[in-house]
């Protein structure tokens, strides 16, 4: 179970579930907690595509006299438009109509685990074979419908924030609580206080997302001279951020430093450890040095400016990113086990 070390940026504290982390990848069998994750059943809906009829309209007089003369469109037009320019598949229409027989005033059903936070959480994974844009458009429909019962729709927030962002959550997904996050922000079911408690999460959120080139920072290595992360020279990175508190930060980095096929990966310079203490204590950072490798490059952010300028979202210990060599984001806030799979199935 992650590491909770300082309070997350989140509205309410909730119970947290717990979740093992399974180590288990091709080529290397580690087993880094006893425990097994419980993953969600994952139920995908598949609906026909209904597609659109599109209407044909006008003639070359209509149009010259339309480029000739133009004129505001109307509501209809630009609907028209819109539905041109989209065409749905049959997943997108799955979930775009996903909650559309399902009674969001009948609140007994709703706050039934079995019933409406298993919907959500089916919900929850057929989105994941969507685009972000459909994605999108889903999640805004199902609380455009929720929002007419107060209760349901705190509920269905609340559970939102459970499975998408709570740090020891198997489905935690930043792209999907962007979503959540952008309407919430919009929403006129909010008062405006509400809204900017949400916005320094929304911001946080959209940092480091992958593809995009990581934050940079500067931080002090052991030795105790100063170094830039885009400094760093490896086909991969692996950025590890962690607690020196953290009991689940100690297992991981042992079994680093005894697993004969990782550190192996690490002497070749096919992958780089950079671990970052970002929490600002000197001390306990100086007496964990000997917890750590010599040969990665561990740091300890000396003016905290991770914590400050919200670089990087550390709500649990450890977070671990996964760059390439030009520092691009691969793998953000990610399993150790997919991190490293991912190297060894290119190397």
């Amino acid at each position: 179970m992650r590491y909770y070390p300082k309070p997350a940026l989140k509205l309410n504290a909730k119970d947290e579930k717990n979740q093992a982390n399974v180590f288990n990848f091709t080529s290397i069998i580690l087993y880094i907690n006893h425990n097994i994750a419980k993953f969600v059943i994952i139920k995908l809906i598949i609906m026909k595509c209904v597609p659109f009829k599109l209407l044909c309209i006008g003639g070359a007089m209509t149009l010259l006299s339309i480029a000739c003369n133009p004129k505001p469109k109307s509501d209809q037009q630009d609907h028209a438009e819109d539905k041109k320019a989209i065409v749905y598949t049959g997943a997108d229409s799955a979930v775009l109509n996903y909650w559309d027989k399902i009674d969001m005033q009948d609140t007994a059903k709703i706050k039934d685990p079995n019933i409406g936070e298993q919907k959500l959480a089916d919900f929850i994974s057929a989105l994941n074979s969507v685009s972000d844009t459909v994605a999108d458009h889903a999640v805004a429909r199902m609380l455009d419908k929720a929002k007419g019962n107060k209760v349901t729709f705190d509920h269905f927030i609340k559970l939102y924030e459970h499975y998408l962002y709570e740090g020891n959550s198997p489905m935690r997904n930043d792209n999907r609580y962007e979503s959540v996050l952008r309407y919430l922000i919009k929403t006129d079911q909010l008062t405006d206080l509400e809204k900017e408690a949400y916005r320094p999460v929304y911001k946080l959120v959209q940092r480091n997302k992958v593809g995009q080139v990581a934050e940079d920072f500067s931080f002090e290595t052991s030795d105790g001279k100063t170094q830039k992360l885009s400094d760093v020279k490896s086909k991969y990175t692996l950025l590890f951020f962690y607690d020196t508190e953290c009991p689940h930060c100690k297992q991981m980095i042992a079994a680093l430093k005894d697993t004969p096929q990782v550190v192996d990966l690490f002497e070749k310079k096919q992958i780089q450890m950079v671990t970052i203490e970002p929490w600002g204590d000197r001390n306990k950072w100086k007496n964990f040095q000997t917890h750590l490798a010599e040969n990665w490059i561990n740091g300890f952010d000396t003016e905290s400016v991770i914590q400050k300028k919200r670089l990087y979202d550390t709500k649990a210990s450890p977070t671990i990113y996964l760059l390439d060599a030009d520092k691009k984001v691969i793998l953000k806030d990610t399993e150790l086990q997919q991190a490293l799979q991912y190297v060894v199935q290119l190397t």
